[in-house]
């Protein structure tokens, strides 16, 4: 039995679902991978403190509702410090800093987001 026939088993979508999911997911879809990657090069060297660090910070972040779903928002663990890069809304920023500085074993956040600009009206004539 192949996994494609268990998957249809046991989670009866149609293709144009699961498009249409991982469009909508598509931040987290390609953002968890890259950190499973990272994070087993990192177990293979030892390093696992950084590892379960940034898992916390990602859980914290997907926790809060402000932070879930925040397109553009980036998360990096290395040597206790959190990098956090994107260009994301104000208020993203803050609650992303603060969660950052409350997670166990973060020590230092280096914060290198952008805010978006709220395009202004045109003045009128």
């Amino acid at each position: 039995m192949g996994v494609s026939s268990i998957l249809k088993r046991y989670l009866p979508l149609s293709g144009s679902t699961i498009a249409l999911w991982a469009w909508r997911n598509r931040d987290d879809v390609s953002d968890w991978p890259a950190f499973g990657v990272r994070s087993a090069q990192s177990l293979v060297s030892g390093n696992t403190d950084d590892v379960a660090t940034e898992a916390r910070l990602r859980i914290a972040l997907h926790g809060d509702r402000r932070t879930r779903r925040a397109p553009g928002l980036e998360v990096l663990v290395r040597d206790h410090v959190a990098v956090l890069k994107g260009i994301v809304d104000p208020e993203v920023r803050d609650v992303a800093v603060k969660l950052a500085e409350r997670t166990e074993g973060v020590e230092k956040v280096d914060d290198r987001m952008d805010e978006v600009r709220r395009r202004l009206d045109p003045p009128r004539d």
